[in-house]
């Protein structure tokens, strides 16, 4: 009768385990010097080796002829527990016996002895389905248990489990396997088949099993049994996936902003049979990928790629700037999670593609970084391709007229922003903040002023009649020289700090200068369209 392959390699011993090095020399030890505990937790998720690592270590605590921690596999201890046919091994699915009656049950025969091995195991599986009576029950006797008694439990939610539980065990956390051991192991398995399979299909097999090796050899199954060398195609195939080429397609129309071949696309996939999700979940791991050959260049953090895709990568990833690129793969993420809820899959990835084609809108603060990566990443090939791009000048040119010989002084123009592009306010608001932290007995006094205002690069604090204590303290040389080195930071150049009494904030230059400024701006746009704010 046919066996699955994940059956058929089932590890045996620790040596034939993949991975879970840490663990794995532990156990052994332990094995080894007889110091084997009463109560183990295994954790982990699915297909991480927790109930092979289980039953190899029943096997080898009651081995006759154990083998540098191994079981040896032909004693009689071995030969039983491995047929399933030892009293002394009991192993339980807590998925489908969670109630305290089997659990009541199962701890009635911990009283007796082994009768052939010398510890008397129990495997629990998925421990943390069990009720809150039946880990009540659990709890007295996996505290004190007889010598001969090991209880394994293995869970893939250990947050579920009790603290009084928790605290009574060994715990052992498996961690996922990295593509490369998967890939690895799966080439083992092929080779040891009689089959043959092309690199590229078994990282993609590495790749859609997320780390579990139990689901890799499920989908190598699919793949196996044609006679055929096992391909990308088939891989993709039996997982329903697009192929490369697809994807590569659909992200050119992405990068182009072409919305109608990306609907076209869709159309084509959905003609397919492809489902919508898989679909998704691949285009995020396309982005990935770009994302990858744009910051580390072809090759570098791209597993599972190499040759002429990883160049192929690297040259579509020049069309997009890194900011876009975030863009679009936060929104594929977005969608892969609203397929699972949405009553139109196919709609849900419509409107993705035409977000991501679409134009951002100027009044948002991480499009106009996308627009300005977009340029500068232009200019940059503009420049590679040997077109110089002229510098603009800072002020508009001005018409020429006839100036007298000799060197003409240039006029010093004053400008009221201490920085190229902040408002003075913001300059004010930033240090405030800064004192606010770092200087809370300057802050408290300073937060009871107005701002007066910027000019010539003084900073005005005004204060309102009965509060002059508060100036006299923020003129003290210490705290004045505090607060100018706080603006200093926020605008970037060397401003001056003043503290006045609020009637003496408006000079007569100062009014008359307001005056002529508010009528200008009435005969550039008309009375009705300017509005004074106090």
């Amino acid at each position: 009768m046919y066996q699955a392959l994940y059956r058929v390699w089932r590890p045996k011993t620790f040596s034939d385990m993949v991975g879970q090095e840490a663990i794995v020399r532990t156990l052994r030890n332990q094995v080894m010097t007889g110091r084997v505990a009463h109560a183990y937790l295994f954790c982990g998720s699915r297909g991480t080796g927790k109930t092979s690592a289980a039953r190899i270590l029943t096997r080898a605590i009651n081995c006759l002829n154990p083998r540098n921690g191994d079981p040896c596999g032909e004693c009689e201890s071995c030969r039983t527990i491995e047929a399933d046919a030892s009293f002394d091994v009991y192993e339980m699915d807590a998925a489908s016996n969670s109630r305290v009656e089997e659990i009541r049950e199962l701890l009635e025969k911990v009283d007796y002895p082994p009768q052939f091995g010398k510890y008397k195991v129990y495997i629990i599986d998925e421990v943390h389905m069990l009720s809150n009576a039946a880990f009540n029950a659990l709890l007295k006797t996996l505290e004190e248990p007889p010598e001969y008694m090991v209880f394994i439990l293995a869970t893939t939610e250990p947050q579920k489990l009790p603290s009084t539980i928790l605290s009574r065990c060994q715990r052992y956390d498996f961690g996922r396997y990295s593509e490369e051991q998967i890939a690895g192991h799966l080439q083992k398995v092929v080779e040891q088949s009689g089959e043959t399979a092309e690199p590229e299909a078994l990282d993609l097999v590495a790749r859609a099993a997320e780390g579990g090796m139990r689901d890799a050899l499920s989908i190598l199954d699919m793949c196996m049994g044609s006679g055929e060398k096992i391909t990308e195609e088939h891989v993709r195939a039996a997982l329903g996936t697009a192929d490369r080429a697809f994807l590569f397609s659909f992200a050119d129309a992405i990068a182009r902003r072409d919305g109608g071949e990306a609907l076209r696309l869709i159309e084509e996939l959905m003609r397919g049979g492809r489902d919508v999700q898989v679909f998704l979940k691949d285009v995020s791991a396309h982005l990935r990928l770009l994302m990858a050959a744009l910051l580390c260049g072809p090759g570098e953090g791209m597993p599972g790629v190499s040759g002429e895709n990883a160049k192929r990568y690297a040259q579509q990833a020049k069309q997009f700037s890194q900011q876009r690129l975030l863009r679009v793969l936060d929104g594929c993420m977005r969608a892969e999670a609203d397929t699972r809820w949405a009553a139109s899959a196919r709609s849900v990835l419509e409107v993705f593609a035409l977000k991501a084609c679409d134009q951002p809108e100027e009044k948002d603060m991480e499009a106009l970084l996308e627009r300005i990566a977009e340029l500068e990443q232009r200019l940059y090939e503009l420049e590679k391709n040997g077109v110089r791009v002229a510098q603009a000048d800072a002020a508009p040119a001005e018409k020429k007229t006839e100036q007298p010989a000799g060197p003409v002084p240039r006029p010093v123009v004053e400008t009221p922003v201490p920085t190229g592009s902040r408002a003075p306010k913001d300059v004010w608001n930033d240090a405030l903040k800064y004192l606010k932290k770092a200087e809370p007995a300057i802050y408290g006094p300073l937060s009871r002023a107005k701002y007066g205002g910027f000019q010539n690069g003084v900073f005005r604090a005004l204060f309102a009649s009965g509060e002059e204590i508060f100036m006299t303290m923020l003129t003290a040389p210490e705290r004045k020289s505090k607060i100018e080195n706080a603006l200093n930071q926020s605008g970037g150049q060397n401003a001056v700090f003043e503290a006045l009494p609020q009637m003496m904030s408006a000079s007569p230059e100062a009014g008359n200068q307001q005056e002529k400024n508010l009528n200008e701006l009435i005969d550039m746009f008309g009375r009705n369209k300017v509005q004074i704010d106090e």
